[in-house]
């Protein structure tokens, strides 16, 4: 059976809350430009990345876990762009390489104070963090919780609180963030405009293998039987947030 992520990496697919809009948020919070160096932890299927690089002339690296992901993204990869497998929790570069590091819905899928200091060492003196992570936007009911670990392959959001308190802690300067209710419209054009034709790429793989392998099919049929059981009011809590910080 495919989990969560294993669905992902099949068809290609990386999804981040808020969109592009958020990516151009973080990028420009980070002042991230032609002359940068970029990190982009869990870069996923690459189009982040490489829309990072479009938008700013920046050259970016992506990492990722996933050897699938890792693969579909070097299919695409253009100037200034590379990808490498890695883990956010053990990323494999120097000390003091980045002039940023973009992480977007990744570190509440980590451990957190793991990766937290995983991106700071590996930036630069006064080097920037972008993150744009799942926010609770209060605290959440013990089962709201418990289904968003479950749904979502172990996801761990913070509160807005949280976040700026364990960048705090993992001794970053400059530390700022705002939350966001999630919007379902605004999400699904988001990640339209975030993905571009390659939406169409990835629906196509997902009926391929839908239809021509039955262990898929069955993932993903008890991934929507999960998916359904959701709490009730659960979108109240359920946000994302923007934060920035230097080491």
């Amino acid at each position: 059976m495919y989990d969560y992520f294993g669905i992902q990496g099949k068809i290609g697919l990386t999804k981040h809350t808020g969109g592009l809009k958020a990516t151009k948020y973080l990028l420009e919070h980070c002042n991230v430009d032609s002359s940068k160096y970029v990190l982009i932890a869990g870069s996923g299927n690459g189009i982040s990345t490489i829309n990072i690089a479009k938008l700013t002339g920046c050259r970016a690296v992506g990492i990722d876990i996933s050897e699938d992901m890792v693969k579909s993204a070097n299919e695409k990869s253009r100037d200034k762009t590379e990808f490498k497998l890695g883990d956010a929790e053990n990323i494999p570069f120097p000390d003091n390489t980045f002039d940023a590091v973009i992480s977007e819905s990744v570190t509440a899928f980590t451990d957190k104070e793991k990766s937290l200091s995983e991106y700071r060492r590996v930036l630069k003196k006064k080097g920037y963090l972008g993150l744009n992570e799942v926010t609770w936007l209060g605290k959440p009911a013990t089962e709201t919780a418990d289904y968003a670990f479950k749904v979502m392959a172990g996801l761990k959001p913070e509160t807005k609180q949280g976040w700026l308190s364990l960048l705090k802690k993992k001794q970053f300067r400059q530390v700022t963030g705002e939350s966001y209710k999630m919007k379902k419209f605004e999400q699904l054009i988001g990640e339209l405009q975030m993905q571009g034709f390659n939406a169409f790429k990835i629906w196509g793989r997902f009926f391929y293998f839908y239809f021509a392998e039955r262990e898929f099919r069955r993932s993903v049929h008890k991934m929507a039987k999960d998916a359904l059981k959701i709490p009730k009011g659960f979108m109240n809590y359920f946000g994302y947030g923007l934060y920035t910080a230097r080491k």
